[in-house]
This record gives C-alpha cells, sequence and structure tokens, in this order.
C-alpha cells in the first residue's frame, strides 16, 4: 500500500514523463533500427538482441522470453519490486511530485520530509569537522585519507553532550531532532547528542537517501559502534551499508561481496571491489537477501575469520539460499577481517582470494566437521539449511553432494531431513489464437485510429475464448464509451493485468499486420463461433425442455434453431477456430 495517490490520472502522468528508452537504457545497451530500438534481453540469456522498445508507445518486449509491457511493468521485473514501489522510484527518476493519497498521508509524507532535512543538516555539521586533529588521526591510522573520507561522507560528532543539539535547535524543534534519532531524550525531559566523539558513517538506502548514522567511538568507551535508532526513516535489517554506490557496479561485476564492517567495506571500495555492501551489526535479513536477489544472481559473503564469522556466515547462507541466490563463501584467516587483508596484501592478492570462494556445498561440508563421523552427525542440521532454497534441482544436488561428503547412502537420503519448501516459478499466460491475435493487431495497430471504434462494434464479444482478448476488448469499449480514441498507449495504462500488458506490447512482433480482407475473415468466423455456440445451447435446451414435457418452451426453440439454420446451413462437426 502506498502512502501516495496512485490514481490513473498520476499514473498517465508518470508513463508519459518516464522515457521508458532512457529507462530501459540505464541497464542494457540499446541500438536504434527504424523507429524502435533493440538489446539483448535482460531477464534471460541471449547472444542475438531480440528485446525491443518502443519510445512512441511505451512499451518494451523479448521474442525469447515472451517478457512486455510498459516502463512500469519493465520497472517491477528487473528490480523485483511491487507496482507502487516501480510507480514511485519512476516519478523520483523523472522529478515527478506525486500527491499524497490522504491528508492523513499528507502528514505522514510532511513529517518524514522534516526529518530528512534533519539527517541531511547534521550530515553537513558532521562533514564539516571531520578534518579536525581527532579524527582525522584515527582515520589515517585506519588506512583512510582525507579525500577518501569525504568521498563516503565520514564525518565528525564532537565529544561536547549537545554541541550538535545546540546547533540544529536553531532550525528544528527538539522533537523532530529526537524522532531523527540524532538527539537522545533521557529522564526529566533532558537532551543529548546521540553521536558524541565518535567518526560519523553516513547510512543511505539503495536510491541514495540518507537516514542514519553509524559512529565509532574515538576512544576507550562502548559500545565501539553505535547506530542510529530504528525510526521511521530506518531499520537496519532493511538497509544494507553502501548499497546506493554497489548496485551502480553490480552489472558488471555480476556479483555483490557483502561484509560485516563499514571500514571494511570502505577498504573494499578502496581496492577495487565496488561490490561490496555490509550489514550494520545485525544478521544477514530476509530483506536484505531479496534486496540482493534483485539485483545480482550471485552472493559472495566474507566475514571474519573467527569463530563469530564462521557462524554468521553459515546464518548467511541460509538465507541466501532461501532467496534462490548463488551463494559462495570467502573464509579469512583466524583473527582477520577484509579490512587487515585487503590493506596489507593489495587488491590483487584479494581478488584471488575472491575469486577462489568456496562453493556454497564446500563450504557446507568443510563446517559440517573435518571427519565422516562428525558430517554424518551434523548432516541433518545442515541438510536443514540447504531445504531453504527453493529451486528443487539445485536443492536435491546439493543434499545429494553433502550426503556423499558425510559417506551416507544416497539410497538413504530421503529418510533423512526431507525437504520442506516446494519450488514457485513464475507462469507466463499463453498467446490468444492466430486469429484474436490478428484482431487486436488490427484494433491497436494496422486501422486508422478514427476507424475502430466502427470495427470494435462490429466484433461478437462473447465469441473471444482468450481471457486476455476479452479483456482488451473491454478496456476498448470503455474507451470508446469515453469518446476516447482507441491507442495503445491508452490501453497499457489502462489494463492491469500484466500478462495482459505483455500479450498487448507484443502485437506487433507475435502478429503479422492484418489486412482489411483478413480482419473481415477473423470477424465473420467469430461470429460464425458465436452463432455455433448459441445453436449448440439450443440443443442443450431442447432436450431438456423435452425430458420436462414443456411443449411451450420446446416450440420456442425448434423456432430459434430454425431461424439459425438458415442463416448457418446444416450444424458444424466443431466450433471454428479463427485462425
Amino acid at each position: 500500500m502506498s502512502d501516495y495517490d496512485l490514481s490513473r490520472r498520476v499514473l498517465d502522468q508518470v508513463r508519459e514523463a518516464a522515457d521508458i528508452v532512457a529507462v530501459v537504457g540505464e541497464h542494457l545497451t540499446l541500438r536504434k533500427t527504424g523507429r524502435n530500438y533493440v538489446g539483448l534481453c535482460p531477464f534471460h540469456g541471449e547472444k542475438t538482441p531480440s528485446f525491443n522498445v518502443s519510445r512512441e508507445k511505451g512499451t518494451y518486449y523479448c521474442f525469447g522470453c515472451k517478457r512486455g509491457g510498459d516502463v512500469i511493468d519493465f520497472v517491477m521485473e528487473l528490480e523485483r519490486v511491487p507496482f507502487a514501489e516501480a510507480v514511485e522510484r519512476l516519478a523520483e527518476r523523472f522529478g515527478i511530485r506525486l500527491p499524497p493519497a490522504s491528508p492523513e498521508a499528507r502528514r505522514r509524507k510532511d513529517e518524514h520530509d522534516q526529518l530528512v532535512e534533519v539527517m541531511d543538516a547534521a550530515q553537513a555539521v558532521f562533514v564539516r569537522q571531520v578534518g579536525e586533529d581527532r579524527p582525522r588521526a584515527f582515520l589515517e591510522r585506519r588506512g583512510v585519507s582525507l579525500e577518501l573520507a569525504a568521498d563516503f561522507g565520514l564525518g565528525y560528532a564532537k565529544g561536547e553532550w549537545r554541541a550538535l543539539y545546540d546547533e540544529l535547535r536553531r532550525r528544528f524543534s527538539e522533537r523532530a531532532l529526537i524522532a531523527a534519532g540524532v538527539v537522545v531524550e533521557g529522564e526529566a525531559g533532558r537532551v543529548w547528542d546521540r553521536f558524541r566523539d565518535r567518526v560519523t558513517i553516513p547510512i543511505r538506502l539503495a536510491r541514495g537517501r540518507l537516514v542514519a548514522f553509524g559512529g565509532r567511538v574515538l576512544g576507550d568507551e562502548t559500545p565501539k559502534y553505535l547506530n542510529s535508532p530504528e525510526s521511521s526513516l530506518f531499520s537496519k535489517s532493511h538497509v544494507l551499508f553502501a548499497l546506493d554506490r554497489a548496485s551502480r557496479t553490480f552489472a558488471q561485476a555480476g556479483r555483490a561481496i557483502v561484509v560485516e564492517g563499514y571500514f571494511d567495506c570502505i577498504a573494499m571500495h578502496h581496492n577495487g571491489f565496488a561490490e561490496t555492501v555490509a550489514t550494520l551489526g545485525t544478521a544477514l535479513s530476509e530483506h536484505h537477501a531479496r534486496e540482493l536477489a534483485r539485483r545480482v544472481p550471485k552472493v559472495v559473503v566474507c566475514f571474519d575469520g573467527d569463530a563469530a564469522g564462521r557462524q554468521a556466515a553459515v546464518g548467511a547462507v541460509r538465507t541466501l539460499l532461501g532467496a534462490a541466490v548463488e551463494v559462495d563463501v570467502l573464509l579469512l584467516p583466524q583473527g582477520q577481517d577484509p579490512d587487515d587483508i585487503v590493506r596489507h596484501e593489495g587488491s590483487e592478492a584479494f581478488r584471488g582470494r575472491v575469486d577462489g570462494a568456496l562453493a556454497v556445498t564446500d563450504f557446507l561440508l568443510e563446517s559440517m566437521g573435518p571427519t565422516r563421523e562428525e558430517r554424518r552427525r551434523n548432516l541433518l542440521q545442515t541438510l536443514e539449511i540447504v531445504n531453504a532454497c527453493p529451486d528443487p534441482v539445485r536443492r536435491f544436488s546439493m543434499r545429494e553432494a553433502l550426503a556423499r561428503g558425510a559417506g551416507v547412502p544416497l539410497e538413504q537420503l530421503g529418510q533423512i531431513g526431507s525437504p520442506t519448501v516446494v519450488a514457485q516459478q513464475a507462469t507466463v499466460q499463453a498467446l490468444p489464437d492466430k486469429g484474436e491475435l490478428a484482431l487486436l493487431r488490427a484494433l491497436l495497430h494496422d486501422i486508422e485510429p478514427t476507424r475502430r471504434s466502427d470495427v470494435l462494434a462490429r466484433v461478437p464479444g462473447d465469441a473471444v475464448l482468450h481471457p486476455a482478448t476479452r479483456e482488451v476488448l473491454r478496456v476498448l469499449r470503455k474507451l470508446t464509451e469515453n469518446g476516447a480514441l482507441i491507442e495503445l498507449a491508452a490501453v497499457v495504462a489502462e489494463v492491469e493485468d500484466p500478462n495482459v500488458r505483455r500479450i498487448v506490447a507484443g502485437l506487433e512482433h507475435e502478429a503479422p499486420a492484418t489486412s482489411e480482407d483478413r480482419l473481415e475473415v477473423v470477424i465473420a468466423l467469430l461470429m460464425r463461433r458465436r452463432d455455433e455456440a448459441r445453436r449448440a445451447d439450443i440443443l442443450d435446451k431442447m432436450r431438456r425442455a423435452e425430458s420436462a414435457g414443456d411443449k411451450e418452451t420446446l416450440e420456442r426453440l425448434k423456432a430459434e434453431q430454425t431461424e439459425l439454420i438458415k442463416r448457418l446451413g446444416p450444424p458444424s462437426p466443431g466450433v471454428p477456430e479463427a485462425k
């Protein structure tokens, strides 16, 4: 559910502003051919471009995997986000201000916007102070220059109790500072800065919006790291540090690397691993895994080499398998983290480590123990991790490899930890038959727009079989009743079912141009199909009337049958297909 008004008028505004060629072009290379653009499909592997984009119609369609739709569908499919979020992302991308859905939503939006302003103002203060001697010396010891600190927006919160509060109180209410999490309220209403004598790390959403801070203490105080509190802006189980930066390189890298700490992540970026993200002092959550699954096919888990790090890696593997992501695990030496190693060994040596990361099955086998006896003892627990994978082929392949590694006969595997996960695969609705495709193509492409309503009036809608064709005809009649011209862009905007939008987007690719003669044949066949169905219905009713002794109804039905025979001739052996 969205806090914004997503009425038809607003959606039309977003669709009109969102240049589909620009949106698609951010993710793949397009080449202009005639009035359309083509490129390699981002939804399935191919070597010959079969992905077509039409700026004029605002649609895309792939000959290979049959995916298609409008610009909102593209964002939903590629980024794996719900409809409302796709609309919001496009509105932000193209500068469309979405109106709030209600007065209450407007109030929440105003409060949200003010919290964002507080965060930006706090960031400006922190950044201004990072060059002071104390934070600069700390960063230099960590191998972070002031230039690198500026690149990541690192700052410094002074040690005084109310330094930030005193500066921001001139612009924002105390309530807003507390709600944003930069100020803490204690007993008796006393307030003080949350971050004191700490290097601050800005935490941003995937689209770059600042929502929280991490703080690394410079002295001996505890905790060593402190995050902003949970708020309407921020939930640490929903945010990955540096995802906004890493997303830019995911396509080229083909993977994401996940580490545990802020400075691990910064060091990785600085040394050429810009596909790195970090958790925020919490376990990798299901939401984290879904966010990564939307963007990359593979994740390399690279946690600290101690016992806690290995245990966290096992948990991350389970979560990532559940999100249907390919997983590798990089095991670091005991007591070392990515920051230490990449700074001391250098980029090339660390790249070798990443490329040599263990496949998920090998990692799980190693985690089960060095001997077969230990592996047998731990097999059931490890199978439960593997069972999180929704792909049955991959799941059973891993189960068999683990059983072999534990020395358990494969015929006994079915008795141990049977999988409870059932794979869910999206189905693509079949296309209408050739006749119905020809009819739709004629109404949306081949006939002049001014004539389309007249042709539509002659189409016997009750003879149409495919649900997508029936839905398109319903939309066309609605447009006609409202006095609007029948145009493809208007139909795509009006149709709610993404499968139907896919079929509409593919019409000019899946069906040849429909001539006037061909259109007349299709309409005639549809009318005959309707009449044949009517004749079958009359025969069925006649049998029931005869059985019931209802002579009056029987005579009326016989008269209808006679009129149909005069028009149609003898009964056909079957209902004709509109080919």
